[in-house]
């Protein structure tokens, strides 16, 4: 999209911001929003909302069956609310969003803490399926579990359930179909990303979750596929449809690593520059993984090709009188952001200024961008125009 009809926004519910903006109105976390043609899924702890973003307009809430661990309405931190996942399968477009509920027990079987995984159908926002699992009983810190949707490919959806101390993790591959349980559950294991047919994530080898490594899963089947060096601050976030980022210190050098790898043997395809190891990466569903952040001395931004991870192009650019954006948002090869000169778009395969597109969205897709308003304290969707 080249540009967004800024007079024509639609306000969007406060669950997709609150929590989430910091006092000079910058975005602290991810938008618990995915966006599907002309509706926007907005996840919270207690339900999904169907927005119409034309018109701001709720058009269905899908609330889970069992009663809300964290009810929205409650003093619960509203981060604890994840992107809802889209997935393909059956015929349909399925919303992936896990609840964490209490089920009440009978009789002599006490109540205990599940996590329900709903599937909604995104064209209609009715929910086809549920699947509801127990988590291991980890020291009573129930009161404490987050959950998200990680991705779904290939007929499996990926969820993750996390203590809030961190020291431990459990994950579940679901059907698309839904079934009534999961395909496999693998526990202590966080999964973080799911890329060409493989789960990475990081693997809690001790009870207090400091002993790390990355490590991978068949996503089909839950099958171990490798296990990387022992190390502290692991993470993984995918990098496009056939690499992974992952990253992290070595527990015996104490040397840091970031590296994009191929998901399924853990091969280095690229060791990534320094300048980009406090960066965020986000692919443009095309041919281009595009970096940003904070970089050794500056904000930096990238443009590496998803597939061989090589640089195409780089800011800032002191030769060429260019500064790095804040970049907001990529999508179908357009990079959307700011400067101190306000909103912008760049080419994502050659880092050139493209028109101004009117504003930075968070979130684009063929019929909307979602941005902040000009108090910064209202999520909008602004309309495509061209």
């Amino acid at each position: 999209m080249t540009a967004f009809a800024v007079g024509r926004g639609s306000m969007m519910p406060e669950a997709a911001v609150s929590g989430r903006l910091s006092s000079d109105g910058t975005l602290k976390t991810d938008l618990p929003v995915v966006l599907y043609r002309g509706t926007a899924f907005v996840a919270s702890t207690d339900r999904l909302q169907a927005v119409d973003t034309a018109t701001g307009q709720i058009t269905a809430t899908v609330e889970p069956q069992g009663k809300s661990v964290h009810p929205a309405d409650e003093e619960t931190n509203p981060a604890l609310a994840a992107p809802p996942v889209l997935a393909t399968g059956h015929g349909r477009t399925i919303v992936i969003t896990p609840f964490v509920v209490q089920q009440t027990g009978t009789g002599t079987q006490a109540d205990h803490t599940a996590v329900e995984v709903t599937g909604t159908d995104a064209a209609t926002a009715k929910v086809v399926w549920r699947v509801t699992v127990r988590p291991p009983q980890w020291d009573d810190v129930y009161s404490d579990l987050s959950v998200a949707a990680v991705g779904a490919e290939q007929g499996v959806a990926v969820v993750r359930v996390s203590s809030g101390s961190g020291d431990h993790a459990v994950s579940y591959g679901i059907g698309l179909d839904g079934g009534s349980r999961p395909l496999w559950t693998v526990n202590q294991f966080q999964a973080e990303a799911v890329v060409s047919g493989t789960v990475v994530g990081t693997a809690l080898e001790d009870e207090a979750g400091i002993d790390q490594r990355a490590a991978a899963y068949a996503l089909a089947t839950g099958r171990f596929r490798w296990r990387g060096q022992d190390s502290t601050n692991v993470g993984a976030v995918p990098a496009g449809p056939r690499l992974v980022r992952v990253f992290g210190k070595d527990y015996g050098s104490g040397h840091d690593y970031d590296r994009l790898v191929d998901p399924a043997s853990d091969r280095t395809v690229r060791t990534l520059p320094e300048d980009l190891s406090s960066s965020g990466c986000e692919y443009d569903d095309r041919s281009t993984l595009v970096c940003s952040g904070t970089g050794t001395d500056a904000a930096v931004a990238y443009g590496l090709d998803a597939t061989t991870g090589k640089t195409l192009w780089q800011l800032p650019d002191e030769k060429a009188d260019r500064v790095a954006p804040t970049v907001t948002a990529v999508w179908h090869g357009r990079v959307y952001g700011t400067t101190d000169h306000g909103p912008l778009a760049l080419d994502a395969r050659t880092g050139k200024d493209l028109p101004s597109p009117g504003i930075a969205p968070f979130l684009v897709n063929e019929s909307a961008g979602l941005a902040l308003d000009k108090a910064g304290s209202q999520l909008v969707a602004y309309p495509t125009s061209g």
